[in-house]
């Protein structure tokens, strides 16, 4: 092998490449594999009830998905929906005439909405997501014979198979509610008849949603609550309470809203005046009335003229009237004593009301317009 220093540069660009190469490959070496499950991707992740609503679809069951408040009509046969839902009076009020006329209700406790993603984090026993039971539920399920205890200290398990028509299925559901029908003990599961309908409250919503319907007899629970309905018809599944427009994006697009407001808050600082005094606001002018604006006008004249402008018409108009008089009466007299005898005023006084061009100040000015007015009445 030559010594470096004979290399040529060629050989040097090589021998680089080659050493570069070797660190990089060096450094692939192969480190523990971690599997991370990230949960379902497009529509099951927006719906959780996905899997349960093909599975009863398969059974020649047709079935609605929606948020929000569901039509209740006589073609719906069964509707399941969380606890959530039922936040106010009229609701209730609409849910249980509905039910008491053949419905039947599934209502879900705990992690019932659909947004709750079940695969963010590992889901332990001791971690229970009440999506809130509203007092009006509250008060309507009492009067029906259902006892809802909420914040249990042990969390309540479905050891045993839960028994429908006679028919145990075996159901992982665990809860802090606890449901008691007519005093009886406390459960995460309880059916009750309410008129011509059914009520069934469940308390873990999981067993229906769509990580653990295929688990243990989940599926066949469903299928046996289905069946269990009055009478036949549409099956509605609420996925989640409505929810407003400014949760939703404070939900979902949270990061971008925030970077927004603080570009908006930056554009603000950087464009709004900050330094030096306010501005003061000029002061409104209180001349409205029609001899204000005579005063302001006669005032602009004053300092334009010295209110020539204003004098030189009823001068002329005076002049006109004083000549053709006059000339009427055939007196030769003198026109300003003419004058100052009609009006009954000195004839200085005459004479300067009709030949003094600008008065010196606003009160020889006022003279003088008084003088002209009176001699103008004088000659009407």
């Amino acid at each position: 092998m030559r010594p470096l220093a004979l290399l040529g540069k060629e050989d040097r660009v090589r021998l680089l490449g080659l050493l570069i190469a070797v660190v990089f490959l060096a450094g692939c070496n192969p480190g523990p594999t971690i599997d991370r499950e990230i949960g379902y991707k497009g529509k099951a992740r927006l719906d959780a009830y996905l899997a349960a609503e093909r599975f009863l679809e398969h059974y020649d069951y047709a079935v609605e998905s929606r948020p929000g408040w569901p039509k209740l009509d006589r073609g719906v046969a069964m509707v399941i929906l969380p606890a959530s839902v039922l936040s106010t009076e009229g609701y209730v009020r609409e849910m249980s005439a509905w039910i008491a006329d053949g419905g039947h209700m599934i209502c879900l406790l705990d992690h019932a909405e659909s947004h709750h993603d079940d695969w963010g984090r590992f889901v332990s026993s001791s971690d229970f997501r009440s999506d809130g039971i509203s007092e009006p539920l509250t008060r309507w399920f009492t009067d029906s014979g259902i006892t809802l205890s909420q914040g249990e200290s042990t969390p309540l398990r479905s050891d045993e198979p839960i028994k429908i028509s006679g028919t145990g299925y075996r159901v992982n559901a665990e809860s802090r509610t606890g449901i008691s029908i007519h005093g009886e003990a406390k459960s995460v599961f309880s059916q009750t008849q309410y008129g011509s309908g059914l009520i069934t409250v469940l308390a873990d919503a999981r067993p229906l949603r769509n990580r653990r319907i295929d688990e243990n007899d989940h599926a066949a629970f469903l299928l046996a609550l289905t069946r269990q309905s009055p009478f036949g018809g549409k099956i509605v599944v609420v996925r989640d309470a409505a929810l407003s427009l400014g949760t939703l994006l404070w939900r979902h697009a949270w990061p971008v809203l925030v970077g927004v407001l603080a570009v908006t808050l930056f554009w603000l600082w950087k464009n709004m005046p900050r330094f030096g005094p306010l501005r003061r606001e000029e002061e409104r002018s209180t001349m409205r009335d029609y001899d204000h604006h005579l005063e302001a006008l006669g005032d602009f004249q004053w300092r334009l003229d010295k209110g020539s402008a204003m004098l030189r018409p009823l001068r002329e108009s005076v002049i006109e009237r004083a000549q053709r008089l006059s000339a009427a009466t055939q007196r030769g007299i003198d026109l300003f004593e003419w004058i100052a005898e009609r009006a009954g005023i000195t004839r200085e006084r005459a004479e300067r009301a009709m030949t003094h061009e600008r008065p010196a100040d606003a009160t020889s000015f006022t003279r003088v317009l008084a003088d002209l007015q009176k001699i103008h009445l004088s000659l009407s």
